[in-house]
């Protein structure tokens, strides 16, 4: 969006685009602030839109510049101003992998976590239209289909948490230009310069792009008829989902059309999120691997993949199964909050029952030993094995779909034919 002259313009945008795709109203909001001009601008718009009460701030610490404790002192420093609350986690890299992708998943992780800590249901991210030219840039040059020219959505719904992008729509130096306006200060990462690193050598490269026709403009006309298609193809696959996959608590029984992966679209798109939703992970499976593992389940053989378990049901179906072993176990500390009514666990699952710290929630696996009642429920073995259990210590206290109550419930945050193609019922 240009600049006009009058920052008021920006508060406006800004107002709109929270109109168009914030759904909280007396909820509490959160903001992910890393002390860069985008995400301060951000809190900074927040606080006027939306009052401090309503805001709480997140700052992850990466631990791998030293300029960072400045970057977190400015932000703790305005949000204290402001009358915000704010928290600083800490990240480390373990040295595997790529260094980006595994900040990538170490904030998202932290963030989820915060979310549900303080029972949060939306949270903003500073991301601009300049991190959306650069996203989709890279993902051209990775040769991405209509999925991954999508790029980023204004509102979008992960591990039951709604991701909004309510600066999408201004650029950089929009924000910048407000701030000064404003006179409110912000750090720059000496990293956003660093060309070891793609995003930074996409931006670096846009302006000689430009001189071939490929302008910004062009780019963004691109994500939004891609943001189009996509929108198309998944509500057809949420369809095609609603005629053929029944939902057994946490598992998916799968008919035996959506197998044929070979030609039409809507069967991929539904086992891919079927893959992801019953392995609580983010990303899809590689299309290679999913059509050799399905492959092996259509021929009668019972097979794993991205933590999920996928064996022969009856009349030609499958049933998609979590893996316990993929599981990791979450123990209730003492810094929840004490009013909280349950845990969250393995992103699918909320359990709600006597509250108290020390707890352990888990998959069941040998508990079921301590279930007795385990067959009247119906339910398969294996899928009793990763459904959630409570324990103290070594002592199972309840495992709810296995017939051992004790007070605690089990459901699932999110169903997959609402949650799996981002598309409510």
């Amino acid at each position: 969006m240009p600049v006009d002259g009058h920052a008021d313009s920006i508060f406006r945008h800004f107002a709109a685009a929270v109109a168009a795709s914030s759904t909280s109203q007396d909820d509490t909001i959160g903001l992910s602030v890393s002390g860069g001009g985008d995400s301060i601008a951000l809190m900074h718009l927040a606080v006027r839109l939306h009052g401090a009460k309503k805001l709480r701030v997140l700052t992850i610490d990466h631990g791998l510049r030293a300029e960072a404790k400045d970057e977190i002192a400015l932000v703790a420093q305005q949000a204290k101003t402001l009358g915000i609350h704010h928290t600083v986690v800490g990240w480390s890299w373990d040295g595997v992998g790529n260094l980006q992708a595994s900040a990538r998943a170490g904030r998202w992780a932290a963030v989820r976590h915060w979310a549900a800590t303080y029972n949060m249901r939306e949270v903003w991210l500073g991301h601009t239209e300049d991190d959306q030219v650069e996203t989709v840039l890279m993902r051209l040059a990775r040769g991405s289909g209509i999925d991954g020219l999508s790029a980023m959505y204004q509102k979008t719904l992960r591990d039951g948490v709604s991701i909004v992008r309510p600066l999408l729509g201004l650029s950089r130096a929009d924000l910048r230009e407000w701030l000064v306006a404003n006179d409110i200060a912000w750090c720059d990462d000496p990293s956003n310069e660093d060309a070891r690193f793609d995003r930074v050598r996409a931006r670096q490269m846009f302006d000689q792009l430009a001189t071939l026709g490929l302008t910004r403009k062009r780019l963004l006309q691109t994500v939004d008829h891609m943001q189009a298609a996509h929108l198309s193809l998944q509500k057809a696959a949420h369809q095609y989902a609603n005629e053929h996959v029944r939902q057994d608590a946490g598992d998916l029984l799968i008919g035996p059309d959506v197998l044929d992966l070979e030609k039409a679209d809507a069967p991929r798109r539904v086992m891919a999120a079927a893959f992801a939703w019953v392995g609580s992970r983010t990303y899809r499976p590689r299309f290679e691997q999913l059509c050799d593992i399905v492959g092996q389940a259509r021929k009668g053989a019972t097979v794993t993949l991205g933590g999920c378990i996928i064996t022969p049901a009856d009349s030609g179906a499958v049933r998609l199964m979590r893996e316990a072993a993929a599981t990791t176990p979450t123990v209730r500390n003492k810094d929840v909050q004490d009013n909280a009514l349950g845990v969250f666990w393995d992103k699918r699952w909320f359990l709600e029952g006597p509250l108290i710290d020390g707890l352990t929630f888990k998959a069941l696996g040998e508990g079921i030993k301590a279930c007795p009642h385990w067959r009247d429920s119906g339910t398969p073995r294996t899928s009793l094995l990763a459904s959630p259990s409570v324990w103290k210590g070594d002592t199972l206290i309840a495992a709810p779909l296995a017939g051992l109550s004790n007070g605690w419930s089990a459901r699932i945050v999110a169903n997959f034919h609402s949650s799996a193609f981002a598309i409510e019922d």
